[in-house]
């Protein structure tokens, strides 16, 4: 199964060592990355031998860009969308997966926070482009750009501009102060590439100290926590002093670093969405707790039946829980939202099927996840259809706690009256839980019962 991949360059050059720091800030963006990508199910690509022996003609900054391609397929490394990505940059713990808003497309984020840099370094290299009219406004950062296969014609053209001009771009590097950034910018244009501008602030937030993001709100004085460790998901730390840069990374790092601690549970967690997110969805606090029980390895020979599966954003956490999941949803749509959701797993079997009114005929399971109707008693019939159907099941009910959804809560009351099943675990959100839609818990969210 084909990742994505983030591609991060971080090859030292000895000769500028003195200015950069010994380049010991790479560590402080590694182990972030290296922890997202984890949690993300991506793969970490560390770029750190050049490709080009002479770094002195072939710069890092232009061997990043133009051999991205051959170095990954040099290192057996499969890809689907691949991020390359400065040195600079340090991610947030709990920065979501941008991968998911490109489409597919090259996308990347505008870089405007120093427009004259910007301005001069478009009009140093116009003459070699020809007098291009560039639109400057669509300039853009060549430090966190996202693209795949479909765009491989591009870099390969670019590539071969810059292996026919190398001396005289390397002479305009010098003069300008720019490497490849405003190359590849004019060859987007000049190429007519349709740009996907992600959210410059969020994922690729510079200049902190221009921004002022550096302090935190000493008015109120109630969280010291500074701007940009709060808000933008992806901090790079460019636009200052390049000596200033290491002791502000270690400083960040210094800050956060409790954060990134990896465990299976986070992992599985991020690779879906959650009530705060989607509102059909369960909480994190729910799936967390589904992990949490089903956590012995005996489980691991189970089969659960998940009715009502909507997105597939539990049935990818079943995934891993179970032997084989079976998920049925009414909906077309979610079925197809589903199925990609869960394309790097196996043992999901998903179908089109209406709960209610279509005949019952699933194999032997030991787990069902009731989660199709919100009628009374109509979740109680659905209850009483899995004890006839299943031997001694484990019945999870989710929105026992919604206080719009009271035929949930009667419906698994009466089966508890009638000595049907009985209540095993309380799980996720608890009262009080204030939802995204706005209403707030009553008792917990959900319930495992036992038949």
């Amino acid at each position: 199964m084909k990742k994505n991949v983030v591609f991060m360059a971080c090859v030292a050059n000895k000769e500028k060592s003195k200015k950069y720091g010994d380049f010991d800030y790479f560590d402080y963006s590694i182990k972030t990355w290296e922890y997202w990508c984890k949690l993300n199910n991506c793969t970490f690509f560390l770029f750190d031998e050049p490709y080009m022996e002479d770094m002195e003609k072939y710069r890092i900054n232009w061997q990043k860009e133009v051999f991205v391609f051959d170095i990954l397929e040099k290192n057996n490394i499969d890809y689907d969308q691949i991020l390359i990505l400065d040195s600079t940059c340090m991610i947030k713990w709990d920065a979501p997966n941008f991968f998911d808003q490109t489409d597919h497309q090259f996308t990347v984020s505008r870089d405007m926070d120093n427009m004259r840099w910007v301005y001069n370094s478009v009009e140093g290299y116009k003459k070699f482009f020809d007098g291009f009219e560039f639109d400057i406004k669509k300039y853009f950062n060549s430090g966190f750009v996202i693209f795949n296969e479909k765009h491989r014609d591009f870099f390969d053209s670019f590539k071969q501009m810059y292996l026919d001009n190398v001396d005289e771009l390397l002479e305009l590097h010098k003069k300008t102060g720019t490497a490849e950034q405003t190359p590849l910018n004019y060859w987007a244009q000049i190429k007519g590439m349709d740009l996907n501008f992600i959210n410059t602030m969020l994922y690729r937030c510079s200049h902190l100290y221009r921004k002022e993001l550096l302090s935190h709100n000493w008015q109120l004085n109630e969280d010291t926590t500074p701007f940009f460790i709060k808000y933008p998901y992806v901090w790079m730390f460019s636009g200052f002093d390049k000596s200033q840069r290491e002791p502000l990374m270690k400083k960040t790092w210094d800050l956060v670093k409790h954060y990134y601690t990896y465990n299976e549970t986070d992992r599985l967690l991020n690779l879906v969405n959650h009530k705060d997110i989607f509102k059909n969805a369960t909480s994190k606090k729910f799936k967390s707790d589904l992990i949490e029980y089903f956590k012995d390895e005996k489980y691991k020979k189970m089969k659960v039946l998940e009715l009502g599966a909507c997105q597939g954003d539990t049935t990818r956490i079943f995934s891993e829980l179970f032997e084989t999941v079976y998920a049925v949803d009414r909906d077309s749509e979610n079925i197809q939202i589903l199925k990609q959701k869960c394309k790097d797993v196996d043992n999901v079997e998903a179908s089109i099927m209406d709960v209610t009114n279509d005949t019952w005929d699933f194999p032997q399971v030991d787990v069902v996840f009731v989660d199709a109707s919100h009628d009374y008693p109509q979740v109680a019939i659905d209850i009483q259809k899995c004890i006839d159907m299943f031997d001694n099941p484990i019945i999870i009910l989710d929105d026992y706690g919604n206080p719009n959804n009271r035929n949930i809560r009667a419906s698994i009351d009466d089966k508890i009256k009638e000595g049907k099943i009985k209540v095993d675990s309380l799980i996720g959100e608890d009262v009080g839980f204030l939802t995204k839609s706005g209403w707030k818990m009553i008792d917990r969210e959900g319930v495992i019962c036992k038949a």
